[in-house]
């Protein structure tokens, strides 16, 4: 006997609203199939098919976090994730056919945190929807608020301020910023800052962190950053007036 398909999202045993996560592809079936495998996993999903529907969902139903795809009919996926991430920091993670290293480069810097290649495993998609989530959330840094130099960063708020005025940062960003702030001076490698920021299990690249520090370094608006360059090792956070 067939499984039944399930009817909609499992509300969490802890009695709390389930997380809404919005899927932009063009490709019916592919909307299904993440419908599917999402409400399995206790999400609550909303679908469209193109760049002007996404933006209006995005804006009438607040998801959680948006999966978006980046050749879409009407407004393109690119500019659908500028528009979002000019409005807010909603986890966005991009689903992409194109392989190239450039192609993947350019929607992180565009404000992507996440991005799959398609064709993808769709359970490979809930774990990073559950990845990007759990790090985007406060909950669970419990650190006291952080500061160094300018910047003052509080993990419990999910805030961050350079001589008091906030920044907009998304997820992997504000982590990047707090795994560096935590330990002015000290020395990260890229892998140790992938770890920091998307988990050991993370299929990314170095590269990754090279984008999301350039963005960073943008919005932090410091001349000269803080955030510096160690040639052939990574990057630290500088307080301008330490050695």
């Amino acid at each position: 006997m067939r499984a039944a398909r399930p009817r909609g999202p499992r509300r969490p045993r802890d009695g709390t609203m389930a997380k809404r996560i919005l899927v932009v592809d063009d490709e019916v079936h592919v909307q299904h199939l993440l419908r599917m495998y999402l409400e399995r996993a206790g999400y609550a999903v909303d679908t469209c098919g193109d760049g002007d529907d996404a933006l209006a969902l995005a804006r009438a139903k607040r998801p959680d976090l948006v999966i978006l795809d980046l050749m879409l009919p009407g407004t393109a996926g690119l500019d659908v994730c500028r528009d979002l991430r000019a409005e807010g920091d909603v986890p966005i993670i991009m689903l992409t056919a194109r392989t190239t290293e450039q192609d993947r480069l350019r929607g992180l810097r565009d404000g992507a945190d996440d991005y799959v290649t398609k064709p993808f495993s769709p359970a490979e998609v809930v774990l990073r929807v559950e990845a990007v989530l759990r790090r985007a959330s406060p909950d669970g840094a419990r650190e006291g608020p952080l500061r160094a130099g300018a910047v003052e960063l509080d993990p419990d708020k999910h805030r961050v301020t350079v001589n008091r005025r906030e920044l907009s940062l998304t997820p992997t960003e504000f982590r990047l910023l707090q795994a560096l702030v935590a330990e002015p001076g000290r020395t990260f490698t890229r892998q140790q800052l992938l770890d920091r920021i998307a988990g050991p299990d993370f299929a990314g690249f170095d590269r990754n962190v090279d984008v999301h520090v350039a963005n960073l370094r943008k919005k932090l608006g410091l001349e000269p950053s803080p955030v510096r360059t160690v040639y052939g090792v990574g990057y630290r956070f500088q307080v301008a007036d330490s050695a």
